[in-house]
């Protein structure tokens, strides 16, 4: 123990040496709340005298070292923004940390940003490709994240963690050593991990502005997969409350979402509820006609190769006269869905009422066919299970497909009706399919859950189900092919029903981030 300890002269006095630091001599710290139970943890244990006060050395040196540590970090975000130069114009980092191609609502504010002057850096995966609007735009740049990809065989936890560690280093890189200087950080929630820190960080040290774009919480997502009670979830839980308090300022995609931001995070948030962007409009009869050709022809409709008709100068739901283009005599319903294939869309609900409406069509002697289109990992399960079906379906055809944003924009526009199962993981985001929809002119069947009210009303803009029953009675009567016990729409398809995205963009967000941007600017001179 002579190693560890100095004199019991210089115990006594309160001032004694510790092997590591033999040549520092430190005083110990009045004991604080966490000193006190240090040391009656230590006293509790029945330690002996001599490791009491080298547990009371051991607890004073790491107090040093945190204060150290706290003075090396002012120190070197004062080196380090010194060094940085303001770029003429305003710039903001737009981070994703996803798909840029599949964030609609990131690459609409980097859209907008660019708009009023601003140099915009897109910051997330490359994917999927963007819109032509966020791929033309001399204002924006795109700086990509590579996703480290690991075994399927790793357990979960072990896959996350190292993630992290890679998308820490990605973030690093990225924005503190491949762009300029920036003004303000507008990041998207979810996922926290470890955007929200690390944003917090490098805004500190560049002098810039924290902007959090709340569209879900990160820890109900997890919930989805370890269930709300686990400790990830919690921890996860602590972590995005607290650096979503370490904002300067928030967006948020519902009113109910800005009450439980206020009520239990104490995040004041400004509610942007998501709008259409002009490319979500209804589709002309020529465009469709081209649009159908074009899938066909790519080999994305075979499956309806028996329903299709010979010839260039008709597609299933088009026809060609004397040079005019009109909707086919024979066409069938067109409904339209996206999905991300995630655990908080179940679309085996879809596959329990297509029975039902398959027996509605056979009766009203109509036919329909149920579109798809996205990605992910629940998608090959469906496919099976409807494959499994299908030769006992006779009037609904169901496909899903990939497409770009612009041929889906066009499908959409072309629909006579819109299917949304999203169930949000919190209750407190709402699905911008349905945006879409409304803006391409469509009425929307969707899953009902708490927010949804402020966007879908039931009997007005479109329907609300809860069970796979009410979804077939739903469809059935939206399209028309079948009487059920609900309401007659108000609002009819091919009428766009909400403002667009830069209307409602220019009134609620730019006003907020422009006083940000020009208190980063006066920082900066």
């Amino acid at each position: 123990m002579h190693r560890f300890l100095a004199s019991r002269r210089g115990m006594q006095s309160g001032s004694w040496r510790f092997w590591p630091l033999a040549n520092l001599r430190l005083e110990v710290l009045p004991p604080d709340a966490l000193g006190h139970r240090f040391l009656d943890f230590a006293r509790g244990c029945n330690a002996p005298r001599p490791m009491y006060f080298f547990l009371m050395a051991l607890f004073t040196q790491v107090i040093y070292l945190i204060m150290f540590t706290c003075l090396l970090l002012v120190l070197l975000v004062i080196w380090y923004r010194r060094g940085l130069q303001s770029p003429a114009e305003p710039h903001v980092a737009v981070i994703v940390l996803g798909d840029i191609g599949r964030s609609p609502r990131m690459q609409y504010h980097a859209v907008s940003l660019a708009k009023h002057g601003c140099e915009v850096s897109l910051v997330g995966y490359a994917g999927a490709q963007p819109t032509a609007e966020v791929l033309s735009h001399p204002r924006i740049h795109l700086r990509h994240i590579v996703p480290w990809e690991f075994p399927r065989s790793l357990p979960f936890t072990i896959k996350a963690a190292l993630k992290v560690v890679f998308l820490v280093w990605g973030l690093l890189k990225v924005l503190l050593f491949s762009a300029p200087k920036f003004d303000l950080l507008l990041v998207q929630n979810p996922p926290a991990i470890p955007t929200l820190v690390l944003a917090r960080i490098i805004a500190t040290l560049q002098g810039a502005s924290l902007i959090i774009d709340f569209h879900n919480f990160g820890y109900s997502l997890l919930a989805l997969k370890l269930g709300e009670a686990h400790p990830l979830v919690q921890a996860h839980l602590a972590y995005e409350t607290f650096f979503g308090r370490m904002a300067d300022d928030a967006f948020c995609v519902t009113a109910q979402m800005r009450s439980r931001l206020a009520s239990e995070w104490s995040v004041s948030a400004t509610p942007l509820h998501d709008r259409p962007a002009s490319m979500f409009r209804p589709t002309p009869l020529e465009g469709q006609h081209a649009l159908f050709l074009s899938l066909w022809d790519s080999g994305l409709l075979d499956r309806l190769s028996d329903w299709w008709p010979d010839g260039r100068s008709q597609t299933l739901f088009t026809e060609v006269s004397e040079g005019q283009v009109s909707r086919s005599s024979s066409r069938p319903h067109l409904v339209i869905s996206s999905t991300s294939w995630t655990p908080d869309e179940d679309f085996n609900q879809l596959l329990d009422a297509l029975p039902a409406l398959d027996r509605d069509l056979a009766k009203a002697a109509k036919r329909a066919v149920v579109v798809v289109t996205g990605k992910g990992e629940l998608r090959q399960q469906f496919e099976d299970r409807y494959a499994a079906m299908s030769q006992q379906l006779k009037a609904v055809r169901v496909l899903t497909l990939w497409l770009s944003f612009k041929d889906y924009a066009l499908l959409l526009g072309s629909a006579d009706l819109g299917l949304s199962l999203h169930t949000s993981s919190s209750g407190f985001d709402l699905p911008m399919k349905v945006v879409d929809m409304f803006g391409a002119g469509l009425p929307a069947c969707a899953r009902s859950f708490a927010a949804l009210p402020e966007l879908v009303r039931h009997g007005e803009n479109g329907f609300t189900f809860s069970s796979s029953e009410e979804l077939a009675q739903s469809l059935s009567h939206a399209l028309g092919v079948a009487t059920y016990d609900l309401p007659q729409l108000e609002s009819a398809a091919g009428q766009p029903k909400l403002n667009g995205w830069d209307e409602n963009w220019d009134a609620v967000a730019w006003p907020l981030l422009q006083s940000h941007l020009q208190k980063s600017r006066r920082k900066a001179d």
